[in-house]
């Protein structure tokens, strides 16, 4: 295993702002996979993804993970369905410490509703309810996958990323 510290979770769960939080305290690379994603590219995701569809998004994503398996140490935001893929499961595997950041899901489908619906709610006859189901087959997903459990709190990021630096540290994954 690797020492990279992987963050998943849900859409708008907080994992890119968790994870550059993170990386920031502890002196690594961050990498968001959707970000990586949109370099490589040259559109954002929410547009590849309503043009191509999600086997293709799937597949592109699976090849910014193999990108990130020289990179140790490092933290990685992966994209809310990243997991769903074995492939994706097996290489973050190989990459370190997965982290699942676990917000309750009315926060995040409030974070989604800012934002704006990504392309597998907006054509969804119920986004509300569409987004409920993903997140109730994700969340088994995680639990199953993931080395560690973080919710974050109801307070600010800074607050929320050093809470969890120190859960880490507790469960010894990071030094002091």
């Amino acid at each position: 295993m690797g020492s990279a510290l992987i963050l998943c979770g849900i859409k708008h769960c907080g994992k890119s702002t968790l994870g550059r939080g993170l990386a920031v305290l502890l002196g690594v690379p961050f990498r968001d996979t959707d970000e990586l994603l949109e370099q490589a590219l040259g559109v954002p995701v929410r547009t590849f993804f309503r043009e191509a569809g999600e086997a293709a998004f799937r597949l592109r994503e699976t090849e910014i993970l193999k990108t990130l398996s020289g990179e140790s140490p490092q933290v990685i935001s992966l994209g809310g369905g990243a997991l769903e893929k074995e492939e994706n499961a097996a290489l973050v595997r190989e990459l370190g410490t997965l982290i699942w950041c676990d917000t309750d899901e009315e926060t995040a489908f409030r974070r989604v509703l800012r934002r704006g619906l990504p392309p597998f709610l907006a054509d969804s006859p119920d986004p509300r309810k569409e987004f409920g189901e993903r997140n109730r087959a994700r969340r088994a997903l995680f639990a199953r996958l993931c080395d560690v459990r973080f919710v974050p709190g109801p307070g600010p990021a800074a607050e929320n990323v050093r809470h969890l630096r120190r859960l880490l540290q507790e469960k010894g994954i990071i030094g002091q």
